[in-house]
């Protein structure tokens, strides 16, 4: 019968054998790649990349004070905001799309406006029972427009898009306000 030290011994001779089975089965191995770097994947792809061109700065600063004003005008819209964006409104990075949860089906009011350009479209998308309620919204930019709609239960969403994508770059901006009870 070993004692408690005669089984310690043989625990440790057993991970010296499993270590040096390890270290001989690892000493075989050769490494393909030794000293070279990994290929990047920018090498393999078979697509150019796109690439957004910089601003121009008078455009820049023409988009900051246009969006100053697109918040002011869309800051006059009452009650609890359940869903707001604004995003430019021409550009290569056009655009904008958020979303929300209606928690409570009612009137809600739906704020539009635009600033630098004559018009834009923000469409307004609810999943119903029956399918989808789609609403499109034609802002004329001269001026807020203000909607009541009736929103049910679940999810929303406000999309801008653009009228024409060959358009100047001029610095214009778009944006949505819905407020509820």
């Amino acid at each position: 019968m070993l004692g408690s030290g005669g089984t310690r011994t043989v625990h440790g001779f057993a991970a010296l054998f499993i270590s040096t089975l390890l270290a001989g089965s690892l000493a075989g191995c050769s490494y393909e790649d030794e000293g070279r770097p990994p290929p990047t994947s920018a090498g393999v792809s078979p697509r150019p990349v796109y690439t957004v061109p910089a601003k121009d700065p008078a455009v820049v600063a023409v988009e900051a004070r246009n969006y100053t004003e697109l918040g002011q005008r869309l800051a006059k819209a009452p009650g609890r905001v359940l869903l707001g964006g604004s995003g430019p409104a021409d550009g290569p990075s056009i655009g904008f799309l958020r979303a929300a949860t209606v928690k409570t089906a009612g009137p809600y009011t739906v704020t539009l406006a635009c600033v630098g350009i004559s018009h834009a479209r923000i469409f307004l998308t609810q999943r119903t029972v029956g399918g989808v309620d789609d609403k499109t919204f034609e802002i004329d930019c001269t001026a807020t427009q203000t909607r009541t709609v009736q929103l049910q239960e679940g999810y929303i969403g406000a999309q801008l898009l653009r009228h024409d994508y060959n358009g100047a770059w001029t610095g214009a901006v778009a944006g949505i306000k819905i407020t509820g009870p």
